[in-house]
């Protein structure tokens, strides 16, 4: 039976292609102010149509339970997560970041909802690993230097990163942030969600993504049936087991489909570069 299971893996997969998470929609050099009057509920595909991250499956939550938390906003829209780990960096995934001036972001950090409370704060750098895309989708990570440090409080608290190299627990992980709620969707919520991944053992998620899927990343979701997710609107976002963030929310094929599960970038794998761009 095991053996039968096996070959229908490969026959699906052998017709299903990756689905690139990467893209320069959100890529726009402008110096741009943003307030709180001016972030509006925007449809996500127009906005950036080619991002990946969402929460499917999910609960609503909020800023309180996960403060590290933040949503970034980019000309009014908001387009991708990121998690404090100090007082001066944010990190994210690459493909948000990649060819942006570091004044056309702001952060709105502290709030349940991403389009108010808390406050925007600026950016002063944006450093992408320099090894991002080789190959494609690999070193999907990137630091926000801020213009000025977070003053910390309950709302407003840094996560624990992974120690170099430690092993991804195989555990059901938390996936926070903003992105769409169901598959198709086209309005992302105004609140924060949650959802909890169990994470695939890499040599499993092989079978789904080949040799797109390096060690610098790993898998979560429910590998043969889906249904839940992490897909549009929230890349770049934690999935955190027990206050330490183990991965970046990075590409998945669709969302919340059954052989597919979404691809996180790993924190441990990539924790040098971490600490050298960020001294966490």
């Amino acid at each position: 039976m095991a053996w039968k299971i096996l070959c229908l893996l490969f026959a699906l997969i052998h017709f299903v292609d990756p689905q690139q998470a990467t893209g320069d929609c959100c890529s726009d050099e402008q110096n741009t102010e943003v307030t709180d009057n001016e972030i509006q509920d925007v449809e996500l595909e127009a906005a950036c149509p080619e991002l990946s991250g969402q929460i499917i499956g999910g609960r609503p939550s909020s800023v309180v339970r996960h403060p590290y938390q933040v949503s970034m906003v980019m000309n009014g829209n908001s387009f991708c997560g990121g998690f404090i780990i100090s007082r001066d960096y944010i990190l994210t995934a690459a493909h948000c970041v990649q060819n942006t001036a570091p004044e056309a972001i702001r952060l709105r950090v502290g709030s349940t909802r991403r389009d108010s409370g808390g406050r925007i704060v600026r950016v002063s750098a944006v450093t992408v690993h320099p090894q991002y895309g080789q190959p494609r989708f690999d070193h999907d990570i990137a630091a926000l230097r801020l213009s000025e440090p977070l003053v910390f409080g309950p709302s407003i608290q840094p996560i624990r990163l992974p120690q170099p190299r430690q092993a991804v627990p195989l555990v059901r992980l938390t996936v926070t942030g903003w992105g769409l709620t169901a598959p198709g969707g086209r309005r992302i919520p105004r609140t924060m969600m949650e959802a909890n991944v169990p994470v695939v053992p890499h040599w499993l998620c092989r079978l789904s993504y080949g040799d797109a899927l390096t060690t610098n990343m790993f898998c979560g979701g429910h590998f043969l049936i889906g249904g839940v997710s992490s897909c549009q609107g929230d890349s770049g976002g934690p999935a955190v087991f027990r206050g330490t963030a183990f991965g970046i929310v990075s590409f998945a094929r669709g969302c919340a489909l059954p052989l597919s599960p979404t691809v996180f970038s790993n924190v441990a794998a990539l924790r040098d570069w971490v600490t050298q761009n960020t001294g966490v």
